[in-house]
């Protein structure tokens, strides 16, 4: 088993923006590392590492990273592996990641290797907090230095908006002291120790090294501690640390329930170091479209209002002190009135039509959604690169359930276009439609065209299995959408007629409301119908039923299952799927700490989705690599899945990726049919493709 750690200037790697500059290993026995120095001006690596390092990491049976996916990336730049490599299944099945191992064992831990050390072994990390503050020290005297230099010779510290494309997609609150880890051996080899009474030579020379040996050491540590776990012979040990630990399931379900993130690993380093093709001149029209339309909603805001700034304070004072209307919420913390989205919808639908209380929350809540989106949009034009790509990053554990979540950017935003006020607020709605689709920026590159997959609502498919409610199923199975079902129980609607737009709405806050643990009054909130709850109640007995039974579980153990492959109804307290820890929270009531039980249903269904998802993936991976090897994956968003393929690829293809789909959904008990559409230029624009 050989740990390695790999440090960087900056998270850009596949790019070419950011390098690697030091690397640690250890076998258990044996720690070594080189440290290369980087040219403070340009932030470039100088020199290569030694081939033993290559040898090293060739040699092993197994290799263990915190973070495999980026220490990865790191060594195919430093030239330690090929950038192919990784695209074969079989090079992971020597790849161990210890961030893997303690999201199965406790998915609301944090994932930082501090955070786990410190939990397990009561470890406070002294090492890397020493080297923070000696490269935070170093920062500030190259400040000053850099007062003393020509601006062509002044070193390139990390900071925001630096101008050097290794900090693009870093925000304000970025720690990029993190980013310059190679300052204290560049203030070693060029500023005279006079100049530098505090940061005498034997710290700048041993301190990154000795935070890549505790780095190394300690995931060492951590991944034979929690591999410990898999076997039959020291689980009381275990249980005895945490007695909620994986409870009482065998090594062989341990070790299924780690493959469900392992399994998509060859399949995200192929999304994530080929790129995702965004079209220039349609990005920049957006952009731009979102800029003009913010000045003009800007203007009109302050207008109306009388303010030059809208932050939450002058917001207050506006709704509530000037024009005295109903302070319908409070923030938790100061308990002050709320100005949050909902609460100025809500303020919107009490407001005379025609006010300039009206006439202004419809603007202002219009203008925060071409904000939102114009940083989306922003960041995307950060991260394109010169051949016209965007190198996304997942994270395969990054949420409390077993969905994936995105960064540098985040595509897992790119959502469908739509107006969310379209239904029911059609004086907001109205300054929204010249809105920019953020899907038409990504598409085939040329001479491709992507298939683009999508799971028909299947979240609601898997709450209606897991709480057995079988109407639901049979509506499914009939073609019925799963908002016109529970409408038309709701409202007694024949099924000569259809529910209306309003209707719809209701039902899908109570389908939702479910899911996500929504009280009975907030549902009834939010669906704008009183004593719904009771007629809920009555319609769908067993969902209720189970989401009672989830909570009276939770309260025991603290755990919720997805399903496993041996059936959907196992998702107890013995279940045999993936293992999902509730958090905890003080109850005022109570007057103690207690599990999180309204989320239960919602890890169970999101959890599912997530499991079902990661199978599908892997399915459609093989499938390619076996029948298409000219196609791939190419982007992940929830539960739809986007195939690159070369233009006028065989038909049979969709039908054979469909059917991979499908099949994963299958394995877990779940009925969940997949629409194919066909996108020949931009994301957004795409043709549904027919058997």
């Amino acid at each position: 088993m050989l740990v390695i750690d790999t440090e960087t200037t900056g998270l850009h790697l596949r790019a070419g923006w950011s390098t690697v500059f030091a690397i640690g290993m250890f076998d258990g026995s044996t720690y070594r590392a080189e440290e290369l120095p980087i040219d403070p001006v340009t932030r470039n690596r100088v020199g290569e590492f030694s081939r033993d390092i290559k040898i090293a990491v060739s040699a092993a049976n197994m290799l263990v990273f915190h973070n495999a996916m980026f220490d990865i990336k790191a060594l195919c730049e430093a030239g330690i592996l090929d950038w192919e490599e990784p695209n074969c299944p079989e090079f992971w099945d020597k790849v161990l990641d210890t961030m893997h191992l303690a999201h199965l064992f406790n998915n609301t831990d944090r994932q930082g290797l501090d955070a786990l050390v410190l939990k397990y072994f009561g470890n406070k990390y002294g090492e890397e907090h020493e080297l923070v503050d000696t490269v935070n020290a170093c920062r500030r005297l190259i400040r000053k230095h850099n007062k003393s230099l020509p601006e062509n010779k002044q070193w390139s510290i990390a900071e925001y908006q630096s101008g050097h494309p290794g900090m693009r997609g870093c925000g304000k609150s970025t720690e990029f002291a993190r980013l310059d880890y190679w300052l204290p051996r560049a203030v070693l080899r060029s500023i005279p120790a006079s100049a530098r009474p505090k940061l005498p030579d034997t710290l700048l020379s041993g301190v990154l090294k000795k935070y890549l040996k505790a780095d190394v050491t300690n995931t060492h540590d951590l991944a034979r501690f929690l591999m410990a776990g898999v076997q039959d012979e020291t689980r009381a040990q275990m249980m005895q640390h945490d007695p909620h630990m994986l409870t009482s399931q065998p090594s062989d379900k341990v070790m299924e329930c780690l493959n469900v993130n392992r399994q998509v690993m060859p399949v995200m380093w192929g999304i994530e170091n080929t790129g995702v093709w965004v079209h220039k001149a349609k990005l920049q029209d957006a952009i731009e479209s979102c800029e003009r339309l913010i000045e003009q909603l800007t203007e009109s805001c302050q207008t109306i209002s009388g303010l030059e700034e809208f932050n939450d304070a002058d917001l207050r004072w506006l709704f509530y002190d000037n024009w005295n209307m109903n302070q319908l919420k409070v923030t938790k913390k100061k308990q002050e009135p709320s100005v949050d989205a909902e609460t100025l919808v809500r303020l919107h639908d009490e407001a005379q039509p025609g006010s300039p209380e009206y006439m202004f929350l419809a603007q202002f809540l219009s203008l925060r959604k071409y904000t939102k989106k114009l940083e989306y949009l922003t960041s995307y034009s950060e991260n394109r690169t010169d051949s016209g790509v965007i190198y996304p990053s997942f994270k395969v554990t990054g949420t409390k359930t077993t969905r994936m979540s995105g960064n540098n950017p985040n595509l897992q935003q790119v959502q469908k276009a739509g107006n969310p006020y379209e239904d029911d607020h059609p004086e907001i709605a109205k300054w929204l439609k010249h809105s920019p689709s953020m899907r038409s920026v990504f598409g085939p590159p040329p001479g491709y065209w992507w298939l683009d997959c999508d799971y028909s609502q299947l979240q609601l498919r898997i709450f209606a299995v897991v709480t057995n409610e079988q109407e639901m199923i049979d509506a499914f199975r009939r073609g019925w959408d799963a908002h016109d079902f529970t409408a038309r129980r709701i409202f007694g609607i024949s099924d000569s007629d259809s529910p209306s737009k309003a209707q719809r709405r209701i039902a899908k806050n109570v389908n939702f409301g479910f899911i996500f643990g929504a009280s009975p009054k907030k549902i009834e909130q939010t669906a704008g119908v009183p004593g719904l709850w009771g007629t809920v109640l009555k319609l769908f007995p067993n969902a209720h039923a189970f989401i009672e039974k989830t909570k009276r579980e939770i309260a025991e153990t603290g755990i919720v299952y997805t399903a496993g492959r041996s059936g959907i109804e196992d998702t107890g307290p013995t279940g045999s799927g993936y293992p999902l820890h509730l958090d905890i929270a003080f109850n005022q009531w109570s007057g103690r700490d207690e599990f999180k039980g309204h989320a239960g249903v919602n890890y169970i269904v999101q959890g599912t989705e997530g499991v079902i998802v990661k199978r599908a993936m892997r399915y459609c991976y093989d499938y390619l690599l076996q029948n298409y090897p000219a196609g791939r994956v190419a982007l992940q968003c929830h539960d739809e899945l986007v195939f690159e393929m070369p233009a006028k690829f065989p038909k049979k293809h969709v039908w054979g990726l469909v059917d991979c789909m499908e099949r994963a959904a299958l394995d877990y008990g779940v009925e969940a049919p997949v629409d194919p559409e066909l996108v020949v230029n931009g994301w957004n624009k795409s043709v549904k493709i027919r058997r």
